[in-house]
């Protein structure tokens, strides 16, 4: 059992957490980051949910199939890397360009596509799912001990 203030803060922290992580995936391109770290830090918050409120608790709200975040971020990673040779390129060749971004006519910025992103948004849902997936099942009750210390 833990505490009001140890579930209060277990919320802040998951909604810091996921924000950096989105920001971590996002520049992954560009900077130190990318789907590997971004999920992490993303299955991290997550994690800290299950610690502060329990397993049995959050399976009664949410209770997702990690091990099919895996399995679709898998497949998702690799046609990604596969789909470049569909075009007669090299196996995961990348493609860059940089797009005006307009609003109401007015140039905002640019944004830049890299098609590294994808494989990147796959790598996070791998992450994501493969942590997530080992903590629950670490967390979950196998069967009660035996009584006499058996």
């Amino acid at each position: 059992m833990t505490t009001v203030i140890t579930k209060t803060i277990a919320k802040v922290c998951l909604m810091v957490d996921m924000l950096y992580s989105i920001d971590l995936f996002l520049v992954g391109a560009n900077r130190p980051g990318g789907g590997f770290i971004g999920g992490v830090l993303c299955a991290c918050g997550i994690g800290l949910i299950y610690v502060a409120y329990g397993y049995d608790e959050i399976k009664k709200i949410w209770n997702p199939d990690w091990h099919a975040w895996f399995g679709y971020g898998l497949l998702f990673a690799s046609i990604t890397a596969l789909s470049p040779m569909l075009a007669g390129h090299n196996y995961f060749r990348s493609a860059f360009d940089i797009r005006p971004l307009e609003i109401m006519g007015m140039e905002i910025g640019e944004l830049e596509l890299v098609s590294s992103m994808y494989f990147d948004l796959g790598v996070y849902f791998v992450v994501i799912g493969g942590l997530l997936f080992i903590v629950t099942q670490l967390g979950t009750d196998k069967g009660k001990e035996t009584e006499g210390g058996q």
